[in-house]
């Protein structure tokens, strides 16, 4: 072991001798290109080339001590108390790189002033404070706690003012006015402000009393409780029967990147998970591996605080010739990310591909057994449509058809046929809870006054009034007869497609092989029977009348109009107060905003995440996807561009307050150049004041803002609140009873949205990458940790906090990892710009640097595509020879499963009991309800279950 760790240091120490070495050359390279774009900009503001242009001689030194510092000093390690300025009282010195950040002035001249007096840059002098406004007129208080010459700190002031040396102001801000005080005050201030806090504080105090109030009431529907927790408890995830015939719930400690419990596509996601993380931590560790063995200030470039203007200077001349002399390894770092990623990527896109081919092939599901029918005409409900289609398929195939499930254009009626459905569940439900004796009493309890108000007004709130469907439902029992909704059947038209059925897995093979150029019906030629990828569970059977491809594109493209204004209406409402105030904010002398504007951040981030959220759920749900899992991949894609949105708007405000700030707090570049007087946009955002800002501002949009707050909130109002809120309701309002009970109280769905959050953290890792590297590594195992618990948290949810459900494509896995191309290109792109004027590379500034940029991005992206697409799919596994589910059949499948294609269509079972008065009719499947199924297995239905 020692003679191969001995082996590895003599290949690594050379190379990292070589690199370093590179890295000098490249410094001198940077300089010089820098050196040019300065010329171009003195030249722009009729500044002489001489004041402005660096010798040769100075450009050819090592770029870590073109300053005079003294090689090796660091001066965050120089002892705050002890660090007195030797220089003397009323000498000007300009400060360097190796300059003592903490140094103070001696007490005989106790503050620090900027010598203005001269044409250089950066020069400072300790003075007595009558001198403070001589040295710089705008600096005329001498502070004795930051020891240095100032301007005045007025909140909401403009201009101060420098007659005095107290803290006066003399023109305030758009929104404050001035008083004889010298103080700034809020314009829209005043005693209406007081009213609304009264009333709001009213407000609170009543809502809470209510809740206390409510919470000691007494039970008074316990039936209604413990049925509604029941249905809660019998919709989780359950494995299959044992051998007593229960089903139980799945161990909490599940693995769930192995075991199917939800479907193989959630396997995938817990995978997508878990390969972030182990690629967080690559990314941290291989930037905390050049920070350990390399150069320790790695640890902090870009994360030192600004101050007064004498640490400012100092903090921009150590960290552009820090940022300089290291470039090179930002350049290997950034290389060996982005190969990383790009074979981590490949491996983990295989690895997804021939596990889901695995778990297909090993189990037979529901879409082993069917087909679907393409190019139906409109067929209207008064026809035998499933009877027609099942002669007709059994006839050229010569196999037997189990039955036809027919997608019917419903959209305009869907809500009377939940409510048909909704009333025979009822009705089943009804019966049952008859037969054990469980009706309980809805007549209102005896309540003191108070409690008597709170109780109606509950009521009014939520809707709770004693409703007529229970009474309906006891005299459709007594009084069977025409039913309204027979009227909406008979006039329904049949969708372009159906489901057909078949008992094996060979005789829907051979139909389909068989089919050929298709087959007639009704007028219609080339009808089609195809095989494709979905579970019955993840069929949407409302949107199969409108769902073209044509009209799905149309409601996209609202969609994105509905995204940018609800980004337009989250930038106005919530993060214009936010970007006025950072805005105006005196920065002057390192003030920093407190503890609540930062705050404030992160939940303005929160509600711009939340907002994005609902409205890219609601653009999915409204796009007309025939299926979940499609519908799934959608939002992914557009919460993912959405969040952009925000984060790009956020970026452009925070790239313009960070260029004002610096503006005003006087920053200059390396070489002197005023920060206003730099015009092109690529050198200004090089400029290691701008950098070290962003940098600041990103790792704070990110942590915790992002990666973590979220997902720490997310369990109160997707699981607690509801819950305990549903629990209040039932417990306290005996008209609460059967199916609402078990409404008040049921669980959100689990959606794939996750992939999102997921990949909108990765973007805000990889954009630290155009930084200075400090945040890089913090950032990163920010990121591992936070997933960590994202993890935790969703692992929990699906086994005790989500009902049953079923993910079953590879389509939300494909669109994730398709995603991931252009996030990836991001790495590209910042490669193309580190890179620059580095040793045998490009060397160009402007716009021509941001076109190659964005072409190596472009470039990555379509390559990353193409392989995803052509390559990945040549790894796959391929289908075994022996079918090891062979004995499996549509009926032994949907005796154990009760969601079947006959089951889970609403209309199906609608026209079984309405129509062909079936006996008993097919069941429509409701997740915790499979008790009130009974098998009928002339029309497929095979499943039926005891209640427990």
């Amino acid at each position: 072991m020692t003679g191969a760790i001995g082996n590895l240091m003599n290949v690594v120490v050379p190379l990292v001798a070589c690199l370093a070495t590179c890295g000098v050359d490249a410094a001198v390279l940077r300089a010089s290109s820098l050196q040019h774009s300065l010329r171009h900009e003195s030249a722009a503001t009729n500044t002489t080339m001489h004041e402005r242009e660096l010798s040769l001689v100075q450009v050819g030194k090592p770029i870590r001590i073109n300053r005079g510092g003294v090689e090796g000093v660091s001066p965050d390690k120089v002892n705050k108390n002890d660090a007195v300025s030797k220089s003397g009282c009323g000498h000007t010195v300009k400060v360097h790189s190796e300059s003592a950040k903490h140094e103070r002035c001696p007490d005989d001249c106790p503050f620090y002033a900027q010598d203005r007096t001269d044409d250089d840059f950066c020069t400072f002098a300790c003075v007595v404070a009558s001198q403070c406004v001589k040295m710089n007129p705008a600096t005329q208080i001498g502070d004795a706690e930051l020891g240095v010459c100032r301007s005045c700190v007025v909140a909401g002031c403009s201009v101060c003012d420098t007659s005095v040396t107290i803290d006066s102001c003399k023109e305030c801000q758009m929104g404050y006015y001035l008083k004889e005080d010298g103080q700034c005050y809020f314009k829209y201030g005043g005693k209406w402000v007081d009213v609304v806090k009264g009333i709001l504080a009213a407000i609170v105090v009543l809502l809470v009393l209510w809740l206390i109030e409510w919470g000691f009431r007494g039970t008074s529907n316990e039936i209604g409780l413990n049925h509604g927790m029941k249905q809660r408890e019998n919709t989780k995830l359950k494995m299959k029967k044992d051998a007593s015939g229960e089903r139980q719930q799945f161990p909490i400690t599940t693995n769930l990147m192995r075991e199917q419990v939800a479907g193989p596509g959630t396997t995938l996601h817990f995978n997508f998970q878990l390969f972030l993380m182990i690629w967080a931590v690559f990314v941290a560790s291989v930037w905390m591996f050049f920070a350990k063995f390399v150069n320790s200030k790695l640890w902090i470039l870009g994360t030192r605080s600004f101050g007064t203007p004498r640490a400012n200077c100092i903090l921009v001349f150590w960290g552009y010739e820090t940022q300089q002399s290291l470039m090179w390894t930002k350049v290997a770092f950034l290389w060996i990310v982005y190969i990383g990623s790009i074979l981590m990527c490949t491996a983990y896109g295989i690895y997804q591909l021939r596990s889901f081919q695995a778990v297909d092939f090993q189990n037979k599901t529901m879409k082993d057994f069917v087909a679907m029918v393409v190019g139906l005409p409109a067929v209207q409900g008064t026809k035998d449509v499933e009877e027609d289609l099942k002669k007709i398929i059994e006839g050229f195939s010569g196999v037997q058809v189990v039955g036809v499930s027919v997608a019917w254009d419903f959209k305009e009626n869907e809500e009377a046929v939940q409510e048909a459905v909704k009333d025979d569940i009822e009705e089943a439900e009804l019966r049952y809870r008859k037969s054990s004796g469980q009706i309980a009493c809805t007549d209102a309890p005896e309540l003191n006054i108070v409690s008597k108000f709170n109780y109606k007004l509950e009521q009014a709130i939520f809707g709770l009034a004693p409703e007529e469907r229970a009474e309906d439902a006891e005299d459709s029992l007594e009084a069977p007869g025409s039913h309204p909704i027979d009227e909406i059947l008979s006039s329904m038209y049949t969708s372009p497609r159906a489901f057909v059925v078949f008992q094996t897995q060979e005789d829907r093979d051979e139909a389909v092989e068989k089919n050929g150029d298709g087959f007639d019906y009704e007028g219609a030629t080339g009808i089609k029977l195809d095989c494709f990828e979905a579970e019955p569970d993840t069929v949407q059977w409302q949107n199969f009348g409108q769902s073209t491809v044509v009209e799905k594109a149309m409601r996209l493209a609202v969609g994105f109009g509905c995204i940018i204004l609800a980004c337009l209406f989250w930038a106005a409402v919530f993060y214009s107060p936010y970007a006025y105030y950072v805005l105006t904010f005196n920065y002057e002398n390192g003030r920093q905003p407190g503890f609540i504007v930062g705050f404030a951040f992160s939940m303005i981030v929160v509600i711009g995440n939340a907002i994005m959220y609902e409205v890219c759920a609601q653009i999915s749900d409204r796009v007309g996807f025939r299926f979940k899992d499609e519908r799934e991949a959608c939002y992914m894609v557009l919460y993912t561009v959405a969040c952009m949105f925000n984060v790009g708007l956020d970026f452009v405000t925070t790239y313009c307050t960070a260029e004002k700030v610096m503006e005003g707090l006087g920053f200059r570049t390396y070489f002197g150049v005023p920060l206003q007087e730099v015009t092109e946009f690529t050198a200004k955002f090089e400029t290691y004041g701008m950098q070290r800002s962003l940098a600041e501002n990103t790792y704070g949009y990110a942590f915790p803002s992002t990666f973590l707050i979220p997902f720490l909130i997310e369990p109160f109002p997707t699981i607690i609140a509801p819950l305990l809120l549903g629990r209040l309701i039932v417990r306290t309002h005996p008209e609460v009873q059967g199916n609402d009970a078990a409404e008040w109280v049921a669980m959100c769905p689990m959606e794939m949205g996750r992939y999102a959050d997921l990949l909108l953290n990765t973007i805000l890792g990889i954009l630290i990458f155009y930084f200075p590297g400090g945040y890089t590594w913090r950032l990163f195992l920010a990121m591992a940790a936070s997933h960590m618990y994202i993890y935790s948290f969703d692992h929990f949810k699906v086994l005790r906090a989500i009902p049953a459900c079923t993910f079953a494509s590879y389509d939300i896995e494909f669109a994730a990892q398709a995603i991931f191309a252009p996030i990836i290109g991001i790495i590209a792109a910042c490669l193309v710009m580190k890179s620059n004027c580095e040793p045998g590379m490009h060397c160009v500034t402007g716009p021509p640097l941001i076109g190659i940029c964005t072409l190596g991005w472009l470039v990555h992206t379509v390559t990353h595509l193409a392989v995803l697409t052509y390559v990945i799919p040549m790894f796959g596994k391929e289908e075994p020879e022996e079918d090891v589910a062979k004995d499996e059949t549509f009926t032994t499948l949907s005796s154990r499963m009760p969601c079947s294609w006959f089951t889970a269509n609403p209309v199906h079972c609608l026209r079984s009991k309405h129509k062909y008065k079936h006996s008993p009719p097919c069941s429509f499947f409701v997740l915790g309800k499979e008790q009130y199924m009974k098998t009928n297995e002339k029309i497929g239905c095979h499943f039926e279950e005891s209640s427990k």
